[in-house]
């Protein structure tokens, strides 16, 4: 969804309201000719990608009509096609659509998992948080630093946890401090398949906890000035949620 040159919000979603409103014109889940021929119109080549060896599925798209803050997802997946199954004519084949289970899911708890779902408005965003499991895990284990203990499942139900949570999942929509190729947070897209390390936001200074988060942010290299501002921003939103875990 973001291996784009083009990964910012509004270029995003318009470009799956395109897609989707062209699957729904021209290709039918029932007649693999459409797919096929769907496919190679609307598959991204390797140069307007950031990582152009990764394969990009051209059948994710809008789920919930053309509304693109509702959900995103495979348009060929039996789930939402009466069980007609159409994910052979994609990049990925039904089998390993079926294996592949996204990696938050190993390192988050559930109530960890369910709290994202609760505090992220959209897709959109939700995609770019659920990829970041040591950003989330991050977040959780720095307030439960700053309050002596890890959030139980009841603490992190509350309404004021999930809001707190949310102002700081925010910062990763829009956050100021982010490199131009900070969409995938502390990773760096390379060539091909490549991908390295973000240097280190602080470079030969004092390196502090609440820093990993700025690595997760995809933050850039910054000043002194710009790297206790950005240092503030996100400890204050650490702080925040440890508040209102009570």
């Amino acid at each position: 969804m973001y291996n784009h040159r083009k990964s910012d919000e509004s270029a995003l979603m318009a470009r799956l309201v395109e897609r989707t409103r062209a699957f729904r014109r021209d290709a039918s889940v029932e007649d693999e000719a459409s797919l096929r021929a769907f496919r190679v119109r609307w598959e991204d080549p390797p140069e307007v990608k950031l990582l152009g060896e990764l394969a990009s599925c051209p059948f994710l798209g809008l789920l919930d009509g053309l509304d693109p803050t509702g959900r995103v997802g495979c348009l060929v997946h039996p789930l939402q096609n009466q069980g007609v199954d159409g994910r052979d004519c994609g990049v990925y084949d039904r089998f390993i659509c079926e294996d592949y289970l996204c990696a938050a899911h190993a390192v988050l708890k559930r109530q960890e998992v369910d709290l994202v779902l609760a505090a992220v408005p959209d897709s959109y965003l939700y995609g770019l948080v659920i990829t970041n499991p040591r950003l989330i895990r991050t977040f959780f284990d720095l307030a439960a630093t700053e309050r002596g203990a890890y959030p139980t499942v009841r603490e992190l139900a509350r309404d004021e946890a999930i809001a707190a949570a949310r102002g700081f999942f925010e910062l990763v929509r829009d956050w100021p401090y982010r490199d131009t190729d900070g969409i995938f947070g502390a990773v760096v897209p390379g060539e091909g398949l490549e991908t390295s390390r973000r240097p280190h936001p602080a470079g030969e200074q004092e390196v502090k906890p609440v820093d990993t988060l700025l690595l997760g942010l995809g933050t850039r290299k910054l000043s002194v000035e710009e790297l206790e501002d950005a240092r503030g921003r996100v400890y204050q939103a650490v702080l925040s949620f440890a508040a209102a875990l009570g």
